[in-house]
């Protein structure tokens, strides 16, 4: 095992990690707590869109243990594009979200151009972008599930070693890929931040703790 190696294990672990303890404390409004001079919504959401990246090195390097196997290639195309949907959402809730907002308590004063001199007009605008903005993130937080979820499921058919940490982590990548898939296209799964939302990243996260540990262990596929 090389140096990247070990650093993709531990970018997994790290990631993971902190992406669990985010969506514990994920303010179900934006605005929340104040820490200093953010509150915990653009505290959370910054995070989210730092660890990302942390999560996509621990995923490449991954997919460099295993070799030329196609399917691992096709899993990290599936995440690269789960990463940019969940940036995406992570974006309209930690940032356009609480813009809209300030723009309802300072009356239009906040927004860009002369503020509107009707304030129903300028209440009834802001609530119609506040909910297409809520929209707008549930979509792409369910397209971040969905392609995270499959790109585990490749994963895990993938993974060439047969040591009994890797086959531990395969299986649970394959229940955890299918059944997260399987809950979403019946068509209950919600993406509440307490909810569906911290389930799903319990799962996702928990297989890539046990990924993390496995490439820590692993030798290169040849």
């Amino acid at each position: 095992m090389n140096a990247n190696t070990k650093a993709g294990g531990w970018a997994l672990l790290v990631g993971a990690i902190a992406y669990v303890g985010l969506m514990a404390v994920h303010p179900s409004q934006p605005g929340g707590p104040q820490i200093g001079a953010l509150s915990l919504n653009a505290v959370v959401h910054g995070t989210a869109l730092v660890g990302q990246p942390v999560l996509l090195y621990g995923f490449w390097q991954l997919t460099r243990m295993m070799g030329d196997r196609a399917l691992a290639q096709l899993a990290l195309c599936f995440y690269v594009l789960a990463a940019g949907a969940v940036i995406i959402a992570a974006t309209l809730s930690g940032i356009v979200m609480p813009l809209i907002m300030e723009a309802g308590r300072t009356r239009g004063a906040s927004m860009p151009g002369p503020a509107p001199s009707d304030m129903e007009v300028l209440r009834q605008a802001l609530q119609s972008q506040a909910i297409y903005t809520m929209w707008l993130n549930r979509s792409f937080a369910g397209v971040h599930v969905g392609l995270s979820s499959l790109a585990i499921l490749l994963w895990s058919i993938a993974w060439p070693s047969r040591a009994a940490l890797a086959l531990f982590t395969r299986g649970i990548g394959v229940l955890a890929g299918l059944g997260v898939i399987a809950w979403a296209l019946s068509g209950s799964m919600t993406l509440e931040a307490q909810h569906g939302a911290l389930l799903v990243t319990l799962v996702q996260m928990g297989w890539a703790v046990l990924a993390a540990l496995a490439l820590m262990s692993a030798r290169t596929a040849k």
